[in-house]
């Protein structure tokens, strides 16, 4: 088995430039070197990250994807505003879903998958501990991701997946409030109780509080550092 230096390698060398580009394109985006509105020119993104067209066109699409970008016909891309409402239906959708699949995976989970989520959940209380803020924000997803994989709906998880890298993007540009990852913690044990548990109301509320709180978190946390 690989460790995680030579898995990380791996995964870079196997990663298309346009998937590199959409990356470093994101991370422009949301730090505010392209700010909202601004017009994404092909033969700029070419300069500023030395590709050729067919790959920035590619990571265009893929942002597009993500509502991060406009694409018009006939007057091309622009960065659209990421501002609290855009994050709030972001996280309203999300909700539904994430709530849903949890919930459905109670249909699905086995003492096994119990405890894969209880040591994903020792490793992000290390992290946290440590303040290891990165590896958090891996494992958070990580925790998620192995309980949606458990509701055995891909195409439930596809509609998340598309707005994860956002969502951790921000968290590493903008961070956690101060409670933030106590509050994680706490939040993740209720869900892994519940669905220790297999009881379906509370692994509904747990799941809605963890969403509910986590929207809030990241919008307190733009809102601060806007000021």
């Amino acid at each position: 088995m690989k460790n995680s230096t030579e898995a990380g390698l791996v995964e870079k060398l196997a990663d298309p430039t346009y998937s590199r580009v959409r990356e470093k394109l994101r991370e422009d985006i949301v730090s505010g070197y392209f700010p909202s509105g601004k017009r994404l020119k092909i033969a700029e993104l070419i300069d500023r990250y030395s590709v050729s067209q067919m790959p920035i066109r590619e990571a265009l699409q893929q942002l597009q994807g993500e509502g991060l970008i406009i694409i018009e016909p006939n007057k091309g891309a622009h960065v659209r505003q990421i501002d609290q409402g855009f994050l709030e239906n972001m996280y309203d959708i999300r909700q539904l879903i994430e709530v849903y699949l949890t919930v459905k995976s109670i249909d699905h989970i086995q003492d096994k998958d119990v405890k894969e989520l209880i040591q994903i959940q020792g490793k992000y209380e290390l992290a946290a501990k440590k303040k290891d803020y990165d590896l958090c924000v891996k494992l958070n997803k990580l925790f998620h991701v192995t309980i949606y994989a458990v509701a055995n709906n891909p195409e439930g998880s596809q509609i998340l997946e598309k707005h994860w890298q956002l969502i951790n993007t921000l968290r590493f540009t903008h961070g956690y409030g101060p409670d933030r990852l106590a509050e994680v913690i706490e939040e993740h044990r209720n869900i892994i109780k519940a669905l220790d548990k297999r009881d379906v109301i509370a692994v509904e509320k747990a799941a809605t509080a963890h969403c509910v709180a986590a929207k809030a978190d990241l919008i307190s946390q733009i809102s601060r550092r806007g000021n």
